[in-house]
């Protein structure tokens, strides 16, 4: 099972947000960060303000957190960012034989098992907030410099 790199880079993208929430970071400066260009940020950006995650101001450069970093999971940002259902993420191969005894009822045998991996998924995506993530990224940053 694979999420995409959208997620990832959205939450790069937050942790920017919140960590440089002084400065105004344009999205050419975003995109260096993430490795990225600027089009990937603002398209980004924008799915992230259509949740109502952030707010963006458009010219000058600027994005702001509008929800508290405890109340962003890890499962919300991935529902605002990845087109692509968790269903698609565990699926079944597209055409299995209806000759076959087993071809016949793959779709059914593996119903139960990939729902409850799906809502696994989901269920340990939301336990993980941006807060918790920013509070290990502190963590990491006291243990660079010594502190």
């Amino acid at each position: 099972m694979r999420i995409s790199t959208k997620t990832s880079i959205a939450l790069h993208l937050l942790i920017l947000l919140d960590v440089f929430k002084e400065q105004k970071l344009t999205s050419e400066l975003l995109a260096m960060s993430i490795g990225s260009n600027p089009v990937v940020v603002r398209n980004t950006l924008g799915r992230l303000k259509k949740a109502g995650i952030v707010d963006v101001q458009r010219g000058t450069g600027g994005a702001a957190l509008i929800m508290a970093p405890e109340d962003i999971s890890i499962w919300r940002v991935y529902q605002a960012v990845d087109t692509v259902s968790l269903d698609a993420l565990v699926g079944v191969h597209p055409n299995p034989s209806p000759d076959c005894p087993v071809g016949s009822k793959i779709n059914k045998l593996l119903e139960k098992p990939y729902l409850a991996i799906s809502d696994a998924v989901q269920e340990a995506m939301s336990n993980y907030t941006l807060k918790q993530l920013l509070d290990e990224y502190e963590y990491l940053s006291s243990e660079e410099t010594g502190g």
